[in-house]
């Protein structure tokens, strides 16, 4: 477990889609300028052409620290460890799972 504030995390991310819930709303203009779009209150997305521009996202969301979901098959995280694992991306993330609703753990992987 790492020592930080969840600020928003990528919910989906395994289409031409990315999708971002956000939980602290002063990452509205950044993910404004960085192309995503309101789609209901606190959650944002943005269409990606290729794997190339996920991954410079996927980095971009990272700097912001934005988490990377775990999940059930192609869960936001194993998209970045897919991404990097194809050389598009280095680095640590930050990984967000639930045990429970409104109980997640976050870890630097």
């Amino acid at each position: 477990m790492i020592d930080q504030e969840l600020k928003a995390y990528v919910e989906k991310a395994d289409t031409d889609t990315v999708r971002v819930r956000i939980i602290d709303s002063t990452l509205d203009s950044a993910l404004a300028a960085l192309g995503f779009s309101a789609v209901e209150p606190g959650v944002y997305t943005l269409d990606v052409a290729d794997d190339r521009h996920k991954a410079q996202l996927f980095d971009a969301l990272r700097t912001l620290g934005v988490a990377f979901a775990d999940g059930k098959e192609w869960c936001p995280a194993e998209v970045f460890e897919y991404l990097r694992d194809m050389n598009l991306l280095s680095g640590k993330f930050t990984r967000i799972s639930w045990r429970e609703p409104g109980h997640y753990h976050l870890a630097q992987v």
